[in-house]
């Protein structure tokens, strides 16, 4: 029988090479330079994650299955996010990452490119810091001081909630940021949220609408800086909607036409959802929350729970009545991951982004069809 390739390596197929430029003219020979074993171990890290094609960027949020999934899978990824940086109005940087994170990556030789967020996505405290020269400064330094020191490849910015007025300030930091690093020969990327045009609020014309969320993104402009953007395409239904795809196929694919329209695909990474979300319906109301793959076990053990696979969604539906309540999840499992991670050789995008490890459905890292 015919070996089955794996998901994560079929999507690997899909490569791309550069060419060497031709040589310069001949210079004086100048004395040798000794590289120390930093310079050496960045210069390794960014050929890892610039050469990938295409890269499989997995974000990282400290528990034992996300360590579990890192520990056994490691070899099918590109590059490691953690999210476990903040920077406050100030611009002081908080956090720290995980030592087992940190030993674990180096035992993997996997490069770390940690998240940086506006805590708790406040809008006030984005705010604070993009309209203030002193304390964008300080984040600036400590960022350099921190990659240098832990090692880093690079950042990535992960600002949401950002008010749209501030859309062209957020641009201006990180161009900054992006400044920096460059200088130092490290990597920044950019986290966005789905646009759909470039007006907010949106004509009222029937299909997917530009957020209050999205609107804060100047996408060419991000594009510039930062050496690639992860297009976070998921949370399309929350728990303010009603039961629905963390991302359905349409709306992860217009997302995409956007943003490929004002930003080179090979600075972008389709974000994708390891992770789903569940729906509880009863007299008082409903309820949602996010759910792990450990958490549909109810419905896949219980003869009674209705599974059912949207073709037009192209994502997977269960959903299961317990007496007066009605429980209906929503879950990209490696069928509906399958069909997304198809998109990324479609666009000829760099590669994907998936949030986040231990949340993923087991057969995402098995043979095709078992």
């Amino acid at each position: 029988m015919a070996r089955k390739i794996p998901l994560y390596q079929l999507i690997l197929l899909a490569l791309a090479v550069t060419a060497w430029g031709a040589p310069k003219a001949r210079r004086a020979a100048q004395p040798p330079t000794v590289q120390s074993a930093a310079e050496a171990a960045l210069a390794k890290a960014r050929g890892q994650v610039l050469n990938a094609h295409p890269l499989a960027m997995f974000y990282y949020s400290d528990d034992s299955l996300g360590m579990a999934s890192l520990q056994a899978h490691a070899d099918a990824m590109t590059l490691i996010a953690p999210q476990c940086y903040g920077l406050d109005r100030m611009g002081t940087l908080h956090g720290q990452l995980p030592s087992d994170v940190l030993d674990a990556t180096r035992r993997a030789g996997l490069p770390l490119m940690p998240l940086v967020t506006n805590p708790g996505f406040d809008r006030s405290t984005a705010h604070a810091l993009l309209h203030n020269a002193h304390a964008q400064r300080r984040a600036i330094t400590s960022l350099a001081q921190i990659a240098e020191r832990d090692q880093y490849v690079g950042w990535q910015l992960d600002f949401e909630g950002i008010d749209p007025a501030d859309k062209f300030a957020y641009t201006r930091f990180v161009a900054r940021v992006a400044a920096r690093l460059h200088h130092d020969h490290r990597l920044l990327s950019v986290a966005v949220v789905p646009r759909f045009s470039d007006a907010f609020p949106d004509s009222s014309t029937p299909g997917f609408h530009t957020g209050e969320w999205g609107a804060a993104f100047d996408f060419r402009g991000l594009g510039r800086a930062a050496d690639f953007l992860v297009l976070m395409a998921y949370d399309q239904h929350t728990s303010l909607t009603p039961p629905g795809p963390v991302a359905s196929y349409g709306w992860v694919d217009a997302a995409l036409d956007y943003a490929s329209r004002r930003v080179s695909p090979s600075k972008l990474l389709l974000g994708v959802p390891l992770y789903g979300r569940e729906w509880v319906e009863t007299s008082h109301g409903t309820t949602a929350h996010s759910i792990a793959y450990k958490d549909l076990k109810d419905y896949l053990e219980d003869p009674a729970s209705d599974r059912y696979w949207d073709v037009l969604f192209r994502t997977t539906r269960f959903q299961l009545r317990e007496g007066d309540t009605l429980r209906t999840a929503w879950f990209d499992d490696a069928r509906s991951l399958g069909e997304k991670l198809k998109l990324v050789q479609t666009y000829y995008l760099r590669g994907y982004a998936a949030w986040r490890l231990g949340m993923e459905d087991p057969e995402f890292w098995q043979p095709e069809g078992q």
